[in-house]
């Protein structure tokens, strides 16, 4: 996966891609299948060219029943639009029914190759379609709806949310932000996915009660009475709400390695057990500031990790602009030297990132994009954590910029959510 090559491949990817994986080792799963566009374009990675890509592979441990040749999860990547061209999300949608066409016809024939070795010669079909974000939502409800199975949905963010947010910033009328990002054809298929949906998953309560609610479909009031009805066996009229469940990310701990002096943050160094070297990501985003702060010096470290890039002149158009916004940012509050922002980082890397500000013992603030929110994660001296999701970012960063200190990062945070 080429995560950070644009704003199409950011944290999104790789969690419906841990999702599939971990579904596909759950006990009662046989087998997930992850249906996404085929791409043969020069300009990205060969990988997505490949039909078919496994996640996981079903373990023969522990199970009483035979395991067949197609159990475990896997990538199906189904050509539809432009076959040889990447194309952003926002130009996808006239070829969503020819999606839906493919992958119906994946469906079909999976669930006989299925029957022939697990069903007993008879079709076995899909429990579920889950669907993320929204183009993803309306071709889940159409497939729910041609073959009549549940359909779950994960909005990840919201075209209502994201509509007020950009009218709030002035910078684009209502068409220019419907022309750029065909923001009222999501909004269409969000309103779509909440009426075929048995179950909504979201990350928080704020998703639900502030911008879940801004939706035709959707209102948290009367979908908490519709419950209880439905608990006390009342009938609801035909009045019918998807059930919003509130299930937070989780994170995948195989691939970080634990280090002498994680449990206590204390690095010991001594003869007998030298220490490691240093992860080579910290010469990347340390950069220790000494200034005055109420008659004394104090140390802080700023990072900014916002994905992966080689040339801003090759980024997308969005990108190079969020891009641009913050170098301006860091000139016009003359922060040359005070900030690190590197080019290129790797999974594993975050760990370390984490085990320097655990080390460091020093203010840490830590700025990253997360499934198009912006979730600002701030560690302090105490490790105390506190997240926010905001818009508009380049506001807040804007004045994070301008204060170093805790007890005033602290007052700048509240003054701006109030």
């Amino acid at each position: 996966m080429e995560l950070g090559r644009d704003s199409d491949t950011g944290g999104q990817v790789k969690y419906v891609v841990e999702l599939a994986r971990a579904l596909g080792s759950m006990p009662g799963v046989y087998r997930v299948d992850l249906l996404t566009r085929q791409v043969s374009a020069p300009d990205v990675d060969w990988s997505y060219a490949e039909p078919t890509e496994m996640l996981h592979l079903r373990s023969t441990e522990n199970l009483t029943h035979e395991v067949g040749e197609s159990s475990g999860a896997y990538i199906v990547r189904i050509p539809f639009g432009p076959k040889d061209k990447y194309i952003q999300k926002e130009l996808l949608w006239p070829h969503i029914p020819e999606f839906v066409d493919a992958a119906l016809s994946h469906i079909m024939q999976m669930s006989r190759v299925l029957g022939e070795q697990i069903g007993g010669g008879q079709p076995v079909w899909p429990v579920a379609i889950h669907g993320h974000y929204a183009d993803a939502g309306d071709s889940a409800a159409l497939l729910s709806g041609a073959l009549n199975v549940p359909m779950v949905f994960t909005g990840h963010s919201l075209g209502r949310d994201k509509l007020e947010q950009l009218l709030k910033q002035g910078r684009l009328s209502r068409e220019e932000i419907n022309s750029t990002y065909k923001i009222m054809r999501r909004i269409e298929a969000e309103e779509l996915s909440l009426d075929a949906s048995e179950i909504v998953i979201t990350s928080t309560r704020q998703e639900i009660e502030e911008q879940w609610r801004l939706y035709d479909g959707f209102d948290p009031v009367l979908e908490r009475k519709l419950r209880a009805r439905i608990k006390r066996g009342v009938s609801c009229h035909g009045r019918f709400m998807p059930r919003m469940v509130v299930i937070p990310p989780g994170m995948e701990f195989h691939h970080i390695v634990p280090h002498d002096g994680d449990v206590d943050g204390e690095m010991e160094k001594n003869e007998d057990n030298p220490a490691s070297p240093d992860p080579p990501i910290w010469s990347e985003v340390v950069v220790v500031l000494s200034f005055p702060l109420l008659g004394s010096y104090s140390l802080c470290i700023n990072c900014l990790v916002m994905g992966n890039r080689d040339d801003i002149d090759e980024m997308s158009g969005t990108n190079a602009s969020v891009l641009l916004s913050i170098l301006k940012l860091i000139d016009r509050h003359d922060l040359y030297g005070q900030v690190a922002y590197p080019k290129h980082h790797k999974q594993y890397e975050v760990a370390d990132i984490y085990r320097l500000a655990a080390k460091t013992k020093v203010e840490f603030v830590i700025y990253f994009s997360k499934l198009r929110c912006r979730l600002i994660l701030s560690i302090y001296v105490q490790f105390s954590f506190q997240f926010a999701y905001t818009y508009p970012y380049f506001s807040l960063f804007g004045l994070v910029l301008g204060c170093f200190h805790q007890s005033s990062f602290h007052r700048a945070i509240w003054a701006y959510f109030d």
